[in-house]
């Protein structure tokens, strides 16, 4: 069951039902059979494992703050800690190996494994209090609309809107349909570009090579906040508020504004329990503790997509970026602050430059191999024929009418979360009489129902599975 499938309509509005009708006090118990019913139509052996996770951390948030010794408490959180992230790693790395049958990813693996360890942690430092209600705690970690990609939403955020006392279906509704309308008319027409052009990387024409560089970082964005879109619509139907996890990020004018812009729940994750800790243990070291750091924290991004080379080097990519981006920030501040003509250009500069560098690194990161990626690259300086020719091959190859299609969508998704149409609808409607506002909630949210079908309908004949749902 795929957020792009009409079963998954049925179950969302059959668990919505009865949500509605669920006294307060049992409307968690409600979520979490919901959610491990979900997750059960995935793999029943993967949601016992989600269970086991589940309690460990539990008994353990249970352990840590109920003990006397800090030296005692720290062990304890430092063991659970550590099982976490062997659980986790061994299907990392099962997946590669043959010797294990390249055994499959758990449905959001390292996502609720994530949500565990902030749990742990958050009780260690005294961030949060444990949490009594096994159901409530075991729910916030299976939390469906959350499982297959996140948001990794901390566990205060979470239990304080438990229980959920209203819905918010005029709000969750259009979000849905947004998020489904970029997978179906967006990501889904330019599925086989990408395909076509990183499974012929070795012997890609210049244009082909060309788009794989520019259309891939747009069509992953594209993919994944449509994935992250339908997770926090349907989570606004049962009341609970998700973090929002991406910003515009392609207008970034650095690489450390993109990391403030994309996946922003995985990044401040690993923010506040890798980088930092590191940091401040290795402040004494200077600069050379800060690469140190910013490597570390890389490198974790890439190899949480995978163990992998090519994930390996996405995140080296990324990590030679920020460092030279934290040693020169002081230079360029100065620099701008003295020259503020320059501003305007170098922000400009910034975003080009942020881009590709963005577009290397997914080359590897979306490339079979570091030799296909590497081989699809210098297809870039390799021009040889004839640039209509080479885009009529890609035409060709890549469906033109769909390729174009989804070019069209690229331009008018930027120009909607550019000027963010809901924004200027909510600030029209307190100025509307009460009847009025009900009226158009309604008719909107009846329209954009029919408008989900029909694109459910369409994605369950036009498959094409979400990228981030298999990590």
């Amino acid at each position: 069951m795929t957020f792009t499938s009409v079963q998954f309509l049925v179950f969302t509005s059959a668990t919505l039902v009865l949500y509605r009708f669920c006294p307060l006090r049992f409307r968690a118990a409600l979520l979490l059979v919901a959610s491990y019913l979900f997750y059960w139509t995935w793999s029943p052996l993967a949601a016992a494992g989600m269970a086991a996770a589940t309690l460990l951390a539990f008994l353990a948030g249970k352990s840590v703050q109920g003990e006397d010794s800090p030296h005692r408490a720290k062990i304890t959180a430092t063991v659970v800690i550590c099982l976490l992230t062997a659980y986790l790693a061994f299907f990392k790395i099962a997946a590669v190996l043959p010797r294990f049958g390249r055994l499959a990813l758990p449905l959001g693996l390292s996502y609720y494994t994530f949500k565990l360890m902030s749990y742990v942690m958050d009780i260690y430092w005294g961030k949060i209090e444990r949490q009594r209600d096994l159901f409530a705690f075991a729910a916030y970690v299976a939390f469906f609309p959350q499982i297959v990609a996140g948001p990794i939403q901390r566990p205060g955020q979470f239990m304080d809107q438990l229980p959920p006392k209203k819905t918010a279906i005029s709000m969750g509704v259009p979000r849905i349909a947004w998020g489904l309308a970029k997978k179906v008319l967006i990501a889904g027409n330019l599925a086989a570009a990408i395909a076509y052009v990183f499974g012929n990387a070795g012997s890609l024409h210049t244009v082909e090579a060309l788009a794989a560089l520019y259309l891939f970082p747009l069509y992953m964005y594209v993919d994944f906040s449509a994935l992250t879109d339908i997770a926090i619509g349907v989570a606004l139907l049962f009341g609970i508020e998700s973090p929002e996890n991406f910003n515009r990020p392609f207008t970034a004018s650095s690489i450390s504004d993109y990391w403030r812009r994309w996946h922003m729940s995985l990044t401040t994750w690993l923010a506040d329990y890798v980088f930092t800790p590191l940091r401040m243990a290795t402040r004494s070291a200077g600069k050379a503790g800060l690469a140190f750091s910013i490597t570390v924290n890389m490198v974790a991004i890439g190899l949480w997509h995978g163990v992998a080379w090519g994930y390996l080097v996405f995140g080296l990519i990324h990590a030679a970026a920020l460092i030279a981006d934290s040693f020169t920030v002081r230079w360029r501040t100065r620099l701008f602050n003295a020259n503020p003509r320059l501003d305007a250009w170098g922000k400009l500069f910034g975003v080009l430059i942020t881009f590709h560098v963005v577009g290397v690194a997914l080359v590897f990161f979306r490339a079979p191999s570091v030799m296909e990626a590497l081989a699809l690259l210098r297809h870039i300086f390799l021009f040889s024929g004839s640039v209509n020719a080479e885009l009529a091959h890609l035409f060709a190859m890549a469906g033109a009418r769909a390729f174009l299609a989804g070019l069209v969508g690229l331009a008018v998704m930027e120009l909607v979360e550019r000027y963010r149409p809901d924004r200027w609808w909510a600030r029209l409607e307190v100025a509307l009489p009460w009847w009025l506002r009900r009226l158009a909630a309604t008719t909107g949210t009846v329209l954009m129902l029919a408008g989900i079908f029909i694109l459910l309908v369409r994605a369950e004949r036009e498959a094409t599975p979400f990228l981030y749902q298999i990590f």
